[in-house]
């Protein structure tokens, strides 16, 4: 039996709490966008509803400030240099999901931070979607010597052996010129 609480579902309408999980935020900021009136709610009885149609059509803002205008290119000093090294390396068949997850798992342990490094990219290529690149970046002066950052290497390539074939690997090592 249902509770008096409850209220029937009305065709082509959700409650908030239901728009807020639709959404993926909190029900306290479903209601402030409500209030806000970034999006329109209707009362119906003791509770408000959101169209559907109005929920499909809303949109977050990207969290954080949108920029103004593009950073200005800057050069690197005498003092400091910094260096990259560039992997593309084939995904083994039926292994994207999988990848996926171990790569999630890794940035919630915070493992292979990679001593030293100011940067780390891991990218699927759009064109070959079955190929990733790793983009380790470091500053010379904390970049680890060559024996630390092959161990680190080997560390992370056995981690993701099972889901990377690690033969098809490419390595190209750079040296930056300008940056933002």
């Amino acid at each position: 039996m249902e509770s008096d609480n409850e209220f029937l579902p009305i065709p082509g309408y959700v409650s908030i709490k239901e728009a807020a999980k639709i959404v993926g935020i909190s029900l306290s900021r479903m209601y402030e966008h409500v209030r806000k009136r970034h999006i329109p709610a209707r009362k119906a009885g003791n509770t408000r509803m959101i169209a559907e149609e109005d929920l499909e059509r809303f949109r977050l803002n990207p969290p954080g400030r949108l920029r103004v205008k593009p950073p200005t290119w800057r050069a690197y000093n005498a003092r400091n240099k910094v260096f990259s090294t560039e992997i593309d390396v084939k995904i083994k068949p039926s292994q994207q999901k999988r990848l996926i997850e171990k790569l999630e798992e890794i940035r919630k342990e915070e493992s292979h931070t990679f001593i030293g490094s100011i940067a780390r990219y891991i990218l699927k290529d759009l064109e070959e979607s079955d190929w990733i690149s790793i983009r380790l970046v470091w500053k010379d002066t904390e970049m680890p010597d060559e024996d630390t950052q092959e161990e680190e290497m080997a560390a992370f390539r056995a981690e993701l052996e099972d889901v990377l074939d690690w033969q098809t690997a490419r390595y190209r090592h750079k040296e930056g010129i300008i940056y933002t």
